[in-house]
């Protein structure tokens, strides 16, 4: 098998950013506070010096002494770790002689990037098949095809839509994370607010209601420019399902950032959201907003259904609802989607019998369930039942359709981040001149480059 070799930008973090820990035991990895962004990457020519030995072995067992089969499970999301842990031990004990290290790190990408350069990606890890970045390491044969396997069939059809790549599958897509506007309902209903906004008409009126009454309407973390990356990349994707072909317009000379309809609602929605935050939102992070929101000092707080672990391990009582972002023109609004948690074995697998019976057990009802009740993301699994009442809305909405995939899976590589530090400057001093400027710039410039 032919491998590309893939470029390294921060090799020298590869030591400090794993965690090993044994099959069912061991530390857990921290909570993520957001979802995982992807990051670039550059393809070169070169070819792993050990790819031609690896191919003739083509990923049999590798055994130690005792003939015990060991695999490794890379996890990018480390706020799984602990139910991967538990998995992963069941696996093993149904599997005599096999084990599992589970190793977690929070900088996937170039962990990823790394250890492909080297040939040596782990036998199993989780991966986001609807990003270019995973496409690419697909098309360059780093993963197994596992198109046609029978476990695929009990995979929701608009997740495996979503995974498809030319055609084919190298992911089992676990759950889909879902984006909106959380609202910590006991605020609410303190204020005289008996359910969630419809539409942003109803937003503003209940955020002029808080502010009446001293209360924070949004907690904005500011400071936290990736926050602000994925508020950005979410939100006008909200506004627009397809904000590619407008800022290709824009990347073409068709159409100025200063006229796009879709970064001038980013501003005017910010602009207003803005009068009802904390003063000092410039200087808030996630992990304070996150702690505020959850301790019933504000009443909204954008974010996905990743959120919700961290509101109940700040306040176990918290009581909390997630529900869509109306559109701020008043238009039909659709949730933003992404596949949350997919997994798949490298080609390289020291034993790819284990790795799809692992990729297969994923699926498999009880387990399913299991994955599901400790990650709080709407399941793609059929027969799992989603009981998370805060996710009600979201549920709803993607059993309806009533979605879109977010636009980081299809905007040219590098674009959220180079285009956050204009959103960020924006939120700080609202100088919309300088934010239409730095847009344009940023989507001239990632839009050339690929």
């Amino acid at each position: 098998m032919k491998f590309k070799k893939l470029s390294v930008v921060m090799a020298a973090l590869l030591a400090a950013s794993s965690l090993l820990v044994a099959c069912g035991g061991g530390n857990s990895g921290d909570s993520g506070t957001t979802e995982k962004e992807p990051e670039t990457t550059e393809a070169a020519e070169e070819e792993p010096a050990a790819a031609e030995a690896d191919a003739e072995d083509d990923g049999q067992e590798e055994a130690s002494a005792d003939g015990e089969v060991t695999l490794e499970l890379l996890l990018t999301k480390t706020e799984i770790v602990d139910v991967m842990e538990q998995i992963a031990a069941k696996f093993c004990e149904e599997n005599p002689g096999v084990k599992i290290d589970v190793t977690s790190t929070s900088d996937g990408a170039t962990l990823v990037r790394t250890r492909a350069a080297s040939n040596e990606l782990p036998d199993i890890m989780n991966t986001y098949p609807a990003e270019d970045f995973y496409k690419d390491m697909f098309r360059d044969g780093y993963f197994e095809d596992i198109t046609g396997a029978d476990y695929l069939s009990k995979v929701n059809s608009t997740a495996m839509e979503m995974s498809n790549c030319d055609g084919n599958y190298y992911a089992v897509p676990m759950s889909l994370s879902t984006y909106g506007i959380y609202a910590n309902m006991d605020v609410l209903e303190a204020n005289g607010i008996t359910e969630t906004p419809s539409t942003w008409e109803e937003l503003i009126a209940d955020c002029e209601t808080l502010k009446a009454n001293g209360v924070t309407g949004f907690l904005l973390p500011n400071k936290d420019v990736g926050n602000v990356a994925q508020r950005f990349e979410r939100t006008v994707g909200i506004i627009n399902n397809d904000t590619y072909s407008e800022f290709k317009q824009v990347a073409d000379g068709e159409m100025e950032a200063k006229d796009s309809p879709t970064l001038q609602t980013w501003c005017d929605y910010n602009e207003q959201l803005l009068n009802y935050t904390t003063d000092d939102h410039m200087g808030m992070d996630y992990d304070i907003a996150a702690a505020e929101f959850s301790n019933g000092n504000g009443a909204f707080m954008l974010s996905g259904t990743w959120m919700l672990a961290t509101v109940q391990k700040n306040n176990p009582d918290a009581n909390v609802e997630l529900f869509a972002f109306p559109h701020p023109r008043g238009e039909t609004t659709k949730v933003p989607v992404n596949i949350d948690t997919s997994f798949s074995i490298s080609s390289t697998c020291a034993n790819k019998e284990i790795g799809l019976k692992f990729l297969e057990f994923m699926t498999r009802e009880d387990i399913a369930q299991m994955y599901c009740d400790a990650d709080g993301n709407v399941s793609t699994i059929e027969g799992v039942e989603y009981s998370i009442p805060q996710h009600a809305n979201m549920k709803t909405a993607v059993d309806e359709g009533n979605i879109f995939l977010t636009a980081v899976n299809f905007w040219p590589t590098g674009l959220r981040e180079e285009i956050r530090d204009g959103c960020q400057m924006f939120l700080g001093d609202g100088d919309r001149d300088a934010f239409f400027e730095s847009s344009q710039e940023a989507i001239e410039t990632i839009y050339a480059d690929n």
